[in-house]
């Protein structure tokens, strides 16, 4: 779809930049010897990914993050072959960051990983004068990770702050369960505080809110948030604003190859569906533009985990185009 006509408005993502390292074992890892695998180098990043979708959605995007030295142009081809202009910072001492993904045969995951430069990437990365009426805001919650101290809370929470005062809506997913546990729900809470439309998977939105029932974690979040998806894996969404909803919807049955990046290929499809369909508020997202934006962010991750790595195919948003003609 990048070289289709791109819906109106901007959208500006922040965060993380990966290398992935893909390792798929022929066989049970045997320790302290060989072990036969497939070995795959991908880019990748949870924010970074979603710019990528959204590119490839056909949304004018922007995407700000940090990478080690020299290798900022290798990077920035990669998202710029979704349609993303990248503004990347290079670091001279920090490498770009890396997750080894081990796929195993049960089609579990488990992710080693250096953050590298993404350490370092803070609100203040972002050109504010991108922020008005029709742009929105996203980034996840690795970055709030780097450094939980109050100042650095405050910087985020300042700069939501900010796009909401200039006309842009915001939308944040929490990245990780575990990250949320180790440095504590309030943490996340205030650093996010201010956002439009939080994103997080059922896992995170326990590890938030402490509650286990799905529908009371949403009313939960729905305290702090004008509009969440909670996403539940083969089980769908369910999505709900503070005046609408909530609404369920199914994911599509596919079989997976690789998961990595089906968050963020959902959260730019559900978002990209609310920005093509009026303003991001919720009095005015209603249960029918809920359940298309499930719909769509539902469609974009079964594409993302029918592929091994997590940036959209060529040619993904066309496709995604055309079948929601059908």
């Amino acid at each position: 779809m990048t070289g289709a006509a791109r819906p109106a408005g901007r959208v500006v993502v922040f965060g993380d930049v990966i290398e992935d390292i893909i390792v798929t074992p022929a066989s049970a890892i045997r320790p302290d010897t060989d072990t036969t695998a497939r070995i795959e180098r991908r880019a990748g990043g949870s924010a970074a990914n979603a710019a990528a979708w959204f590119g490839e959605l056909g949304f004018t995007t922007d995407f700000f993050g940090r990478v080690g030295h020299g290798t900022a142009p290798l990077h920035g081809a990669a998202l710029r072959r979704s349609g993303v202009t990248a503004h990347l910072r290079e670091d001279p001492e920090l490498p770009t960051g890396t997750i080894v993904v081990i796929l195993e045969a049960d089609r579990t995951r488990t992710m080693l990983t250096e953050r590298g430069a993404n350490a370092l990437v803070g609100a203040d990365d972002v050109d504010r004068a991108l922020f008005g009426p029709g742009t929105h805001l996203h980034f996840t919650g690795y970055s709030l990770f780097s450094d939980t101290r109050d100042s650095r809370l405050a910087e985020f929470a300042r700069l939501i702050a900010a796009a909401r005062a200039a006309g842009s809506s915001v939308s944040v997913n929490p990245g990780s369960a575990g990250f949320i546990a180790d440095h504590g729900p309030a943490s996340v809470l205030a650093g996010t505080a201010g956002a439009t439309v939080f994103l997080p998977n059922l896992d995170e939105g326990r590890a938030l809110t402490g509650l286990d029932d799905e529908n009371a974690v949403l009313d939960a979040l729905l305290a702090h948030y004008e509009i969440v998806a909670l996403t539940r894996g083969r089980r769908g969404v369910l999505a709900a604003s503070r005046d609408h909803g909530p609404v369920e919807v199914p994911a599509p049955p596919v079989d997976p190859i690789d998961t990595t990046g089906a968050g963020d290929a959902f959260s730019a499809g559900f978002l990209g569906s609310l920005l093509a369909s009026g303003p991001v508020t919720s009095e005015q997202v209603d249960s029918g533009r809920l359940t298309e934006a499930g719909v769509q962010g539902v469609r974009c991750a079964a594409v993302a985990v029918t592929i091994s790595g997590a940036r959209p195919p060529e040619g993904a948003g066309a496709q995604l185009e055309r079948e929601s003609l059908r």
